[in-house]
């Protein structure tokens, strides 16, 4: 049997754990047209919630596009990519995509090029002048509601990392979006993040487009119970035999973390595969094995960082104080305050810690934790 515990990709169906309350109040949301800020840590499940919701929606008869601002560097990226992911879902064919993309969205052109198989890449390019790429996002952010009225067809829109629409023009971008997505009727719209604080900011600071535009919605872990029964199925199914207590035992090494917990759960099941015990030490060689699969990504980490944050990590892969700034804390690894804060600051800059909601920070990557303790 192929093992079940997929991790570090999407998966649909059977190998999507239970995630059925959040998809339930997406889908309410998107039937109304609402506007939905997503707000999750990394490695908790977001990108296959949202690739789940977009499948099931498209099932009820949805236009559905997703764009990944993770992969769009500039404004011009970002239209480029929005542009084609709508026009895709519309047309379809590339025939309809190469002829409707001078016709409805002027300012853009299609691009195709040839792949290596001999199937052909559709993509969209910006060919305005620079100064005008206010008005060509504008036309390309309309086109959606434009479609969804004509075709009388609902439409939805996926904006996934969208903390990044801060890299562009300040806040100038944020009143453009939310000046055309304000006054759509037919579109529903979720706007994801994993830089918590940046997605918090947008929606609670009066100051800023978002500021109470739509529903906010924070994704935590999945139940213990929910996944519990999940991941004791599918070892059921494979003819494993475990000892009571072992799945919490992951639970708590993989800190509840989906991406940790399938992670570990895979290395278990190939550790078992022959002899189907599976016992608690199993666990610990599991985290191991994967603890040595990733030492050259986090030696080239380690060996990228100063000796004081270097510090800071080792202190906070230890300890888990209660403060970072309290007396005991300080005195016991000789850290000021000062110091302190800009390697915080700097190593959550680098995506290595982030900072929860009271403060507390914690490690991006439980693993690269449990590294540094067991290095010497």
């Amino acid at each position: 049997m192929k093992n079940p515990f997929i991790y570090g990709g999407v998966v649909f169906g059977r190998h999507f754990a239970d995630r059925q309350s959040e998809l339930s109040e997406l889908t309410a949301e998107m039937r109304n047209g609402g506007k939905v800020f997503l707000i999750s840590p990394r490695r908790i499940g977001k990108t296959c919630l949202l690739k789940n919701l977009q499948r099931n929606m498209e099932k009820e008869g949805f236009l559905a596009a997703y764009v990944d601002l993770y992969r769009a560097p500039t404004l011009r990226h970002f239209t480029e990519l929005y542009a084609k992911a709508v026009v895709e879902v519309v047309e379809g064919k590339i025939e309809k995509m190469v002829r409707a993309i001078p016709r409805l969205l002027p300012g853009l052109r299609p691009k195709l090029e040839p792949n290596p198989d001999g199937t052909i890449s559709f993509s969209v390019e910006y060919i305005a002048r620079e100064k005008e790429v206010f008005q060509v996002l504008t036309e390309v952010l309309e086109y959606p509601e434009k479609v969804s009225a004509k075709k009388r067809k609902p439409f939805m829109i996926i904006i996934d990392e969208f903390s990044d629409v801060t890299k562009y023009n300040g806040t100038d971008v944020e009143k453009a979006i939310r000046a055309v997505v304000q006054t759509h009727q037919q579109v529903g719209y979720i706007f994801s993040g994993s830089k918590r604080s940046v997605i918090r900011d947008m929606v609670r600071d009066k100051r800023r487009a978002f500021y109470r535009m739509g529903a906010t919605m924070e994704l935590g872990p999945i139940p213990r119970d929910l996944f519990r029964a999940f991941i004791e199925n599918w070892f059921g199914k494979g003819g494993y035999d475990f000892e009571a207590g072992l799945v919490d035992l992951v639970f708590e090494r993989g800190r509840d973390v989906p991406y940790n917990i399938q992670r570990i759960a895979h290395n278990i099941w190939e550790e078992a595969r022959y002899s189907k015990k599976i016992g608690r030490n199993l666990v610990d060689k599991a985290i191991r094995t994967i603890i040595r699969q990733e030492s050259t990504h986090y030696e080239a980490l380690w060996d990228g960082i100063s000796q004081k944050q270097r510090e800071v990590l080792i202190a906070l892969a230890s300890d888990d104080p209660t403060s970072l700034f309290s007396r005991a804390f300080l005195e016991k690894w000789r850290f000021g305050v000062s110091s302190l804060q800009s390697s915080l600051k700097a190593l959550e800059k680098r995506g290595v810690l982030e900072k929860g909601e009271q403060g507390k920070y914690r490690f991006d990557d439980e693993f690269f934790r449990l590294w540094i303790v067991q290095t010497p």
